[in-house]
C-alpha cells in the first residue's frame, strides 16, 4: 500500500507507507512459517494497542473500528484488566484444569450476576467454536431425552458459528463445508430474515416476521423432517458479516415454535454480548428467553475465554467427566473476566454505547444520502454497525468497493474489518470510544468512499503484504 498523503490528527498518525518497509520482514516471515489461511487481514504489524487506538513500531497510529475482531469491548490494554491479570500472576496459579479454585467460583458468580436469572448455570471454556460445539452437544443430548431421533439442528444461511466441524456445519456458508467430504447429518438451514435483502423479495418489512418464519419452515417440511425432531435452533443474535438483526415478531414466533415442539432456542452471543449492543446480552433486545447462549470474545477483552450459559436442566445432562476442557476456568482468564465485567459497570460503557447509538445512526444515514446507489441499508445497535455497499448498476453487494474502501481507510489511519464476501463495512469500535473519535472515524470512511467512488485513488500493488483479501 503506497500512502502519498501523511496523516496527523489527535487520534491518527500515518508517517510512512503501509506497511512500513521495516514491517515487511515480519509479514513475509509469518507468511513463510504459517499456513496461507493466516494471511488476508491487514498489513499492519501491531506493536501495542490501548483504548481505541493501535500502534505499529514505526510511529504510525490508527483509530480502531475493529476491537480486534469485536473482542476489546472495554478497550485495548484496559488498566483494570491488566492489574487483575498481574495480581493473578503474582498469586502463582496459572493453570488448574477442572480442579476447584476460588477464582473460578468468583468468575462464575460474576457471570451469574449479569445473566437473566433463568440461565442459572455457566460452563467456562476457551474459544467461541468450543462454546458452540458444547451447545450442540447439550442440545442433542437434550433432544434424545425426549425421542431417540430428536437430534436435528436448525440454523441459518450466511451465519457463522466457528471453524470446527460441528460449528461449521451449523454455520450457513455451505461452500465452507466442502472440505468435510462426508458431512455429519442432521443440520438444516433456512434463510435469515434480513429485511434489507428479503429472502422472499419484499421491498420492505411489513410486519411479516411470522409469515417469513412459516415459509422457511414449509421448505424444511418438504425435506421430510418433522418439526418435532428438531432438538434445537441456533442463531447469531445479529449476523456477523452484515450486522443484520431479526425482526421482533420473527423471533417471538420462533420462540413459540420452539416451545411447541420442545426445541431449544440458542443464541450465539459471541460477538453480541458484554455491552456491544448497549445491553449485557444482545438477545435481550428481542424480549424472549433463550435456553442456551454461547459467549466469548468480549468476555475478557484480552485472553482466550468462552462460555455456555443455560438452564440447569440442560447443562446438567452430561455425567461427571463427560463434558470438560483442558483450559476450563483458567485462572488468568477468570481474573480477566471478573475485571472486564466490573469495568463495563464502573466505567459506564453500556451507557456510552446507548449515547453513541443515535450519533452513529445519524452519521451513517448521512453516508447513504451522500452516496446514493453506492451505500444501501445500515444495520446496528449500540456500537456494532454494518453499512451495505452496492453496485449502483445492479443493486448487488459491491465486494470490490468494500475491499478498496477498507484498504484506503487503513492508509488513512482507520482499522476496519473484512466481512467475508458480503460487501459490508463493519464498524465495531471499543465501547470506551469518545463521540469525537467516533465521528472522526466516520469522516475517514466518507473520505475513502469519495476517493474510491470518484476514481481518485488506486492502491499500489499489495503482493506479499498480507493485504485485505478475505472480502
Amino acid at each position: 500500500m503506497r500512502n502519498e498523503i501523511k496523516v496527523e490528527t489527535r487520534y491518527r498518525r500515518i508517517v510512512s507507507d503501509i506497511p512500513h518497509p521495516d514491517s515487511r520482514t515480519v509479514i513475509d516471515e509469518l507468511s513463510r512459517l504459517e499456513p496461507r489461511s493466516m494471511t488476508g487481514i491487514s498489513p499492519v504489524v501491531w506493536n501495542r494497542a490501548e483504548g481505541f487506538q493501535v500502534w505499529d513500531g514505526h510511529g504510525n497510529r490508527w483509530l480502531d473500528f475493529t476491537s480486534a475482531i469485536v473482542l476489546a469491548n472495554v478497550g485495548h490494554a484496559n488498566p483494570k484488566i491488566s492489574q487483575a491479570i498481574r495480581e493473578q500472576l503474582d498469586h502463582y496459579l496459572f493453570h488448574s484444569y477442572c480442579n476447584p479454585t476460588e477464582i473460578r467460583l468468583r468468575a462464575v458468580k460474576a457471570m451469574r450476576e449479569i445473566l437473566p436469572p433463568y440461565l442459572d448455570k455457566v460452563f467456562l471454556l476457551s474459544t467461541g467454536s468450543e462454546a458452540v460445539e458444547a451447545a450442540l452437544k447439550l442440545t442433542r443430548m437434550y433432544g434424545q431425552t425426549i425421542a431417540s431421533g430428536k437430534i436435528h439442528i436448525l440454523s441459518y444461511y450466511n451465519s457463522f458459528h466457528g471453524r470446527t466441524l460441528g460449528a461449521q456445519m451449523a454455520g450457513g456458508f455451505l461452500d465452507q463445508q466442502e472440505w468435510m467430504g462426508q458431512k455429519p447429518g442432521g443440520f438444516h438451514h433456512i434463510p435469515f430474515p434480513e429485511c434489507a435483502r428479503c429472502p422472499w423479495g419484499r421491498q420492505k418489512y411489513e410486519n411479516c416476521g411470522v409469515e417469513c418464519l412459516e415459509r422457511s419452515l414449509e421448505q424444511l417440511r418438504e425435506q421430510d423432517v418433522p418439526d418435532d425432531l428438531f432438538a434445537g435452533v441456533i442463531t447469531e443474535t445479529f449476523q456477523g458479516p452484515t450486522v443484520a438483526f431479526m425482526p421482533l415478531d420473527y423471533v417471538q414466533a420462533l420462540r413459540e415454535w420452539a416451545d411447541k415442539h420442545k426445541t431449544l432456542l440458542i443464541f450465539d452471543e459471541i460477538q453480541a454480548a458484554f455491552g456491544r449492543t448497549a445491553k449485557w446480552f444482545g438477545f435481550e433486545h428481542y424480549g424472549v428467553e433463550a435456553d442456551l447462549i454461547c459467549l466469548g470474545k468480549g468476555m475478557t477483552a484480552s485472553l482466550p475465554m468462552s462460555a455456555v450459559a443455560g438452564r440447569a436442566a440442560i447443562l446438567d445432562l452430561p455425567d461427571p467427566g463427560e463434558m470438560s476442557s483442558t483450559h476450563t476456568g483458567n485462572p488468568l482468564c477468570c481474573a480477566a473476566t471478573i475485571a472486564n465485567i466490573n469495568t463495563i459497570r464502573e466505567e459506564g460503557l453500556m451507557a456510552n454505547a446507548v449515547a453513541l447509538d443515535p450519533v452513529m445512526r445519524k452519521s451513517l444515514e448521512h453516508l447513504c444520502e451522500s452516496f446514493p446507489g453506492y451505500v444501501g441499508a445500515i444495520n446496528g445497535k449500540g456500537l456494532i454497525w454494518g453499512v451495505y455497499l452496492l453496485n449502483p448498476a445492479t443493486g448487488q453487494p459491491n465486494l470490490s468497493l468494500a475491499k478498496r474502501v477498507i484498504t484506503r481507510c487503513i492508509e488513512l489511519g482507520l482499522l476496519m474489518l473484512p466481512t467475508g464476501g458480503r460487501g459490508t463495512l463493519k464498524i465495531a469500535p471499543p465501547l470506551c470510544i469518545t463521540e469525537e473519535a467516533l465521528l472522526e472515524g466516520v469522516r475517514v470512511i466518507e473520505q475513502a468512499l469519495a476517493e474510491c467512488v470518484g476514481g481518485n485513488w488506486n492502491s499500489a500493488s499489495t503482493h506479499g503484504t498480507g493485504m485485505v483479501e478475505s472480502l
